[in-house]
Order: structure tokens, then C-alpha cells, then sequence
């Protein structure tokens, strides 16, 4: 079942599922050879997008000259005749490997068929346990090599779900593509990203490749595309990935389909389920553990040469191929920085010139630290290290005698170490990621959090407000941003939650009377100011906050009392340096949407709909539809249709239980974890009672299914349930109770299916158009997703009783 972050798991158990109805020929297959011939032509397909990518970035670079010249045209015709016979030799020895490969694929599929069925269960649940792991792993380390990656939603799920869809509509065939080939492909992608990111020979010659060409949303730190060009270097290098990575997957969704063939639906459904709990809790561990991602891969290709055929020379090919993998992405490209991989993102600690911290995020500026202490200050003749401790300082002077302090988004100390030294006697030093926690805490040199007045809180701030009984002098928003987004099933930041009216009014209800909340943020353009001041008017009971501007990294400051009363001296305006303008948001006619745990996009100043994100939609369907159609000729049958619309509403309602579950218990990778791991035991859960009970496929079971989801847009647009136990233990009921529907539904269709793989393909697809439905939510807002499952939970129905050939039941029979 694929579920990660956003797998279709339930309903599409975990990540498998395959089309069946597509399949053709032998079994559902082509005809001999022809699926290896198939898959050689989208080989070097993506050969021929590989190796345009590094040229196309070279020309579309504005700031190479080079490529108007002499010289950098002979760079040119020399990488064309290069890439020409790399291209022919490639094609040369696909040919020439065709056999061989056969002979592999045969040799696999009669591994397969030859495991005891004692163990077949076991089998059934490594594969599961396999392809979730390695779908993680995947499209985690995707964004630590391209920061685009984080901000382009779920697309490399949905790359993953298209090879392992493919993978299981093609477990029908007697041949089909061996799983060796999974190794290579994953060296390719390993070293063509790690190449473009790293290795191109003119610095900052990748700058086409880190643009982004979505205009509906900012961005912090990430440049937008400029150029027509430029857009199109973006779109040739998503669509490689996303070949590669369907590509990689579909022996993986094949070798799922070929086992769980064997077995009768039910139990293999199950198995499924558990082996993809494992999955989640291998990757909960490793997480866990602030491992590398040869770690991840190396622990999934592990488990994978379980799966090959016990030949000596199959066996030690793949080892060597694992190898070569492994060594590709363990190649120390940038010896010079210290790069972490924290649950949430991948960090390179580096020092400046001055011997102090800095901190990247997916190669791109983060965090620096700076050394503001009196007599490093004191010592220097630099007016911006002036200016900066200003910066710092200056809530402090706003609110002086602060004794009890909030410190949210604490990072690596400069703010607290600012509180501290105006004399703070408690700071609640909040910091989501434990990684940039302790950079702060063995780094800094004013040993911030080695103050026994600081207590440096790990945890999500709303959690924080919503459970903590303190009130405070002064709350801080630090120069929050996060480079991460809450899951790969959903376009949530981290600290989307944070930046809300309704974040905003919990930051004032645990302020004491006097108290002052000081939001501090990089303004990237005049309405997003726009939309912060406007939040915190609304947030304060339509009193206006005071708007200062410091000379700081583009830093602005908005500041208000409990009481909504705040005024700042003069004098202390003068002295920090710091100008008040209230006028600059007052006064402007831009029109914004604020932002509400319902629509959190901080950085869309209007809710408008993201048309330019339906180019990257389209790509995917157009690469997705022509996978299929070189695969199969058959269309899809419509017995089936349930299936798909089951996994496009399960996808949704998933969606939706990972954002109000981290809104409700803290947006962090442990609740995000629990929350999968809990969708796919509530999966098991309703599979075993289908089991263990004779339950048919009845319209009161999709009453209740359209009952649960009733009562959670309800309680979702009423504002939800108290932070109290039995609030938080009632939304978890809310949100699981359609996913149990759903999978007992789902498990009682399941029953009536001779070929379990074709329901799960089908299924799995109907999961990827539910992620690019997902996107909606970017408009509508992320209620409107209950109204969108809805509707396709009732075209399954509908399907059901229109194309069935079993009936749907008035009542369920026990």
C-alpha cells in the first residue's frame, strides 16, 4: 500500500494496486519480449531528456555569456557528439542485454511461483513493507536535492503511484520487467540529480533548474522563473523524474501483484496492510535516528535481493549494482559543510568568515548566527552588527521588564540570547526541529540555551499555545519560514498552522494583560505585509498593529498588546534605529485573503486558483496516460469503476486527517507518522472484519460512510472540537471513522475480484487523480474536501450498482 505521507493506503492498500482490466495477452501482458521493448523505448527517452537537461540550463542561464561564444559553442558541439554515441551505445546494448534481461524476468517470475506457501505471507508483507519504505525514502531525498521538490506538493507520489500502478497491472503477464532493473534506474537518478545540483562545471550554472514557475504563490528564498526558457528547463527536468521514478517502481509494483496473485484477496490484503505498517515504522526509526539517505536505500535494497532469484550470478549482480548505487549517493559532493538529515529537512552547517554558524535548507540560506553579546558588539566597528542587535533587541524595548517570554520558531538562539540579555527570567524557546535545536545549543557562542532560564521546548507552537497553562510578558515570532512541507499528500507547510488568524488569536490568549505579541517576518512584496497586518487586525479585535522596520534581512515587525493599546516612545524608536510606518498597510489598496486553518496559505495573497500549477497536473496525466497506453490496448473495465473512486476519496479524506490531525495534536513528523500508521491499522482493522465476518456489499454501509463525512465537514466548519482530552480523542474518531467505512467497503468489493491485483491498480489510480484533485484545496479550502470525497464516494456507489456484476445488497447480512 503506498501510503507515506499521503499514500492511498486503505483503500488502495497501501501502495499497490494495478489496472487490470489493462492487461492483455498472456495473462494480461504483451507478447513475449515486448514489455522489455516497451520499457526500452522510455529508457532512452528519458536518456535523450537526461541529456538535454545540463546544455538547455547551460543557455538559459542569464548570467552566462559564454554561450554567445566561440567557445562555449565548441563546449557545445562537443557534449552533442558525445551525448550522440553515449546514445547509440545505450541503444546498442539494450538490444544486445534484451535476451538476457528476458531470461531474468523469467527467472524472477519462477522465483516468485516457487516460494513455500508458508511463507508466502511473509513475502506478501516484505514487498508491501519494500515499496512503501522506498516510495518514502524517494521523494524525501528528492527535495533535499532540489528545494522545488518541497513546494511541488505531492508530484513525486504521484510518480510513484504511477510505477507501482503499472507494476501491478502488469503482474499478470508471465514475463514482465525484472526487479534487477530497479537498481540502475535508481543510480541513474541518483546521479543525474546530485550532477545538475552540484557537478555542472560553472558555478551557479543550475539557477534555471531552482526556479519555480507557479505565480499564484511566493516563495522565500527560491527565485521565480523569468523566462520562457527557463519554465521549460523546469518542466523537461520534472517530467525525467518523473519517469525515472515511475519507472523505478514498476518492477516493485509487479513483484507485489505476482505475490499477492497467489493468495487469496482478502488475507494478501491484509498482509499488504501489515507490511506496510512496517514500512512506516522502518521509516519512523530511521527518522528517528537523523539518518542519511544511504541509510534509507541501503536498507531498502536489502530487503529487495530477498526478492531475486537464488542464481549466484543474479544474486552477486545485484549487489553489485547496489553498490554502485549506494556509492553514487553517498558521494561527498561538498566536503566543506556538515549536512544533517533532521526529521523534517536536510541542513548544511557551515561558518562565515567570522567563524560563526550558518545554516542552509536544501543548499538554499536558512538561518546565520550571529555573536550580539556585549563585548562582541562593543568590540566592533561594523554598523550593521549594530543594526543587527537592534533588530533583535527591540521587542524587548518595545515591551520592557519582560520577565516571562515565548519564543516561537527559537531556531539556533539568536533570539533568545536576545531575551536574555534584556533580562528575561523565563524563556519558552519553541523550535519544531530538533536538528537546528542543538546546532543552536552547541554552537552559539552566547550559550543561549545553556541558561538555566531557558527551556527549550521541540514541538509544533500551536500545539504549544493550545497546551501549555503559562501566560506571558512578550511572545516572539522569530524569522519563521519553513522550507517543508507537513506531508507529500497536501501543499501545508510546517508553519502554515502558525500564520492563521486563528494561530494568531491562541498566540494572544497567553499573553498576560500587559502583554505584547511581536511577529517578526521577510516580507517579500507589499501584500503579503499586507495580508500579516491584516491577520493580526482581525486576530486583535480590529485593532491595528504598529508596523516598524528595522534594517535587518528584509525584516519587518508587527507589534500589538493583549489590550490592543501598544504605543512605543519615541526616543526608543530613535534610539534603535528602527522607523514606525503605520501608513505603508493602513493605507493600501491592495486586496488580500487572510489566511484560517481552513485556506493556510500564508503566501498566496489572494485565494485564487492555481492555474499555473495545472501545467505540472497535465504533465503528469499526459506522461501517466502514455505509460499506460504503450503497455496495454485494453481499455480499463468498467466493473472497476468502484475501485478508482474509492482510492480518489480515500486519497482525499487522507489528505484531510493529516492536516486536522497535526492542526489538532502539533504539526510534527511524530504526529504525521502516527496518523499513517493509524490509517493503515483502521485498513486492517476493516479488512479482518470482513474476514472474520460474512459483511456484503450493502448501500447502509454507504449511509454510514456519508454519515461520517457529514458529521466531520460538520464539526470542521464549526470550528472544531475543544483542546480538552475528550476533544482531541473526538476529532481522532471523526477523522478515522470514513477511512473504517471506506476499507470495510472497499474489502467487500475486494471479495467478488478474481485478479486482486487488477481492483488494486485501478485503485491506485483513482489515488492519484484524488492527489491532483487535492490541489483544489489551494482555492476551496480544505473543508471543501470533505464535499469533494463526497461526491466520489457516490460515484462509487453509483458505479457499483451500474456496472457490477454483483449486486449491492439492501442490508448487510451477518
Amino acid at each position: 500500500m503506498n501510503t507515506e505521507s499521503s499514500s492511498s493506503v486503505m483503500e488502495a492498500p497501501p501502495v499497490q494496486e494495478s489496472l487490470s482490466g489493462l492487461n492483455r495477452g498472456n495473462g494480461g501482458g504483451p507478447g513475449t519480449g515486448q514489455l522489455l521493448r516497451s520499457f526500452r523505448h522510455f529508457i532512452i527517452l528519458v536518456f535523450l531528456g537526461s541529456v538535454f537537461l545540463p546544455p538547455l540550463t547551460y543557455l538559459s542561464n542569464p548570467g552566462e555569456a559564454l554561450h554567445s561564444s566561440g567557445e562555449g559553442y565548441l563546449r557545445l558541439g562537443v557534449y552533442g557528439a558525445a551525448a550522440l554515441a553515449m546514445l547509440v551505445a545505450l541503444y546498442l546494448l539494450l538490444r544486445k542485454l534484451e535476451s538476457c534481461l528476458l531470461k531474468h524476468s523469467l527467472d524472477q517470475a519462477a522465483f516468485l511461483e516457487n516460494i513455500p506457501d508458508r511463507f508466502l505471507s511473509a513475502a506478501i508483507a516484505g514487498s508491501a513493507s519494500l515499496s512503501l519504505l522506498l516510495e518514502l525514502a524517494v521523494i524525501r531525498w528528492q527535495g533535499s536535492i532540489f528545494e522545488f521538490f518541497a513546494f511541488y506538493k505531492n508530484f513525486g507520489l504521484l510518480a510513484c503511484f504511477a510505477g507501482l500502478g503499472l507494476g501491478y497491472a502488469l503482474s499478470r503477464s508471465k514475463e514482465g520487467i525484472p526487479l534487477i532493473l530497479t537498481l540502475p534506474l535508481l543510480s541513474w537518478q541518483f546521479g543525474l540529480l546530485i550532477f545538475l545540483r552540484w557537478g555542472l562545471p560553472i558555478p551557479g550554472l543550475y539557477y534555471s533548474l531552482e526556479t519555480i514557475p507557479f505565480r499564484e504563490q511566493l516563495n522565500m528564498g527560491v527565485p521565480m522563473t523569468a523566462t520562457w526558457d527557463q519554465i521549460g528547463i523546469v518542466y523537461l527536468l520534472l517530467a525525467v523524474v518523473f519517469l525515472l521514478t515511475a519507472l523505478t517502481f514498476v518492477p516493485i509494483g509487479q513483484l507485489c501483484g505476482k505475490l499477492m496473485e497467489r493468495h487469496s484477496q482478502l488475507p494478501a490484503y491484509g498482509f499488504n496492510l501489515l507490511g506496510s505498517l512496517a514500512g512506516v515504522l522502518l521509516m519512523f526509526l530511521i527518522s528517528f535516528l537523523w539518518t542519511p539517505p544511504v541509510v534509507w536505500f541501503a536498507l531498502c535494497l536489502a530487503i529487495s535481493l530477498f526478492f531475486f532469484a537464488r542464481k549466484p550470478k543474479t544474486l552477486l549482480l545485484a549487489m553489485g549494482l547496489t553498490m554502485v548505487a549506494l556509492t553514487t549517493l553517498a558521494w561527498p559532493v561538498n566536503p566543506l559543510w556538515n549536512r544533517i538529515y533532521s526529521p523534517y529537512q536536510s541542513l548544511d552547517l557551515g561558518y562565515g568568515p567570522n567563524g560563526l554558524m550558518f545554516i542552509r535548507a536544501a543548499g538554499h540560506y536558512y538561518q546565520r548566527v550571529h555573536n550580539l553579546s556585549d563585548a562582541a558588539v562593543g568590540a566592533s566597528t561594523d554598523p550593521a552588527l549594530r543594526a543587527t542587535r537592534e533588530y533583535y533587541n527591540f521587542p524587548y524595548r518595545a515591551r520592557p521588564r519582560a520577565n516571562t517570554v515565548a519564543i516561537v520558531g527559537a531556531g539556533s538562539g539568536n533570539d533568545v540570547a536576545a531575551a536574555l540579555r534584556s533580562g528575561a527570567q523565563h524563556v519558552d524557546a519553541i523550535e519544531i526541529d530538533p536538528a537546528i535545536l542543538l546546532a543552536g545549543k552547541t554552537n552559539h557562542p552566547e550559550r543561549p540555551y545553556d541558561d538555566p532560564r531557558v527551556r527549550p521546548i521541540v514541538n509544533d507552537a500551536r500545539s504549544f499555545f493550545r497546551t501549555t497553562d503559562s501566560r506571558f510578558d512578550l511572545i516572539v515570532y522569530g524569522l519563521l519560514d519553513s522550507h517543508t512541507l507537513l506531508s507529500q499528500a497536501s501543499s501545508v507547510r510546517l508553519d502554515s498552522f502558525v500564520y492563521t488568524v486563528e494561530g494568531l488569536r491562541e498566540a494572544r490568549s497567553r499573553l498576560k494583560p500587559n502583554g505584547v505579541l511581536s511577529v517578526s517576518f521577510s516580507v517579500l512584496n507589499k501584500a503579503l505585509g499586507t495580508k500579516i497586518y491584516q491577520m493580526m487586525k482581525q486576530a486583535f479585535d480590529g485593532k491595528e498593529p504598529l508596523c516598524f522596520f528595522p534594517s535587518y534581512d528584509g525584516a519587518q515587525i508587527f507589534m500589538q498588546s493583549k489590550n490592543g493599546d501598544l504605543s512605543i516612545p519615541p526616543a526608543v524608536l530613535a534610539d534603535t534605529h528602527v522607523a514606525e510606518r503605520p501608513d505603508v498597510y493602513r493605507d493600501s489598496a491592495i486586496k488580500v485573503d487572510l489566511s484560517t486553518d481552513d485556506w493556510p496559505f500564508l503566501y498566496m495573497p489572494r485565494r485564487v486558483y492555481p492555474f499555473s500549477y495545472l501545467v505540472v497536473l497535465g504533465l503528469i496525466l499526459l506522461l501517466t496516460f502514455i505509460l499506460y497506453a504503450t503497455f496495454f490496448r485494453e481499455q480499463p473495465r468498467a466493473s472497476h469503476l468502484p475501485f478508482f473512486f474509492l482510492g480518489a476519496g480515500f486519497m482525499l479524506v487522507e489528505t484531510k486527517a493529516i492536516t486536522e490531525m497535526g492542526l489538532t495534536f502539533g504539526n510534527t513528523w511524530q504526529v504525521i507518522a502516527f496518523t499513517i500508521a493509524s490509517i493503515l491499522v483502521m485498513a486492517f482493522l476493516a479488512n479482518g472484519i470482513v474476514r472474520q465476518i460474512r459483511v456484503r456489499p450493502t448501500i447502509f454501509l454507504y449511509f454510514l460512510l456519508f454519515a461520517s463525512l457529514a458529521g466531520g465537514w460538520w464539526v470542521a466548519t464549526s470550528g472544531g472540537l475543544p483542546s480538552t482530552l475528550a476533544g482531541k480523542t473526538g476529532t481522532a474518531a471523526i477523522l478515522t471513522c470514513p477511512l473504517f467505512f471506506s476499507g470495510i467497503i472497499f474489502s467487500t468489493l475486494l471479495t467478488a475480484e478474481s485478479r486482486i491485483s487488477s481492483a488494486m491498480s485501478m485503485n491506485l489510480m483513482g489515488a492519484m487523480c484524488g492527489g491532483i484533485l487535492e490541489y483544489n484545496s489551494m482555492y476551496f479550502g480544505f473543508h471543501f474536501l470533505y464535499l469533494l470525497a463526497l461526491g466520489l464516494y457516490a460515484a462509487a456507489l453509483l458505479s457499483g450498482l451500474a456496472f457490477r456484476n454483483t449486486r449491492v445488497l439492501p442490508a448487510f447480512e451477518a
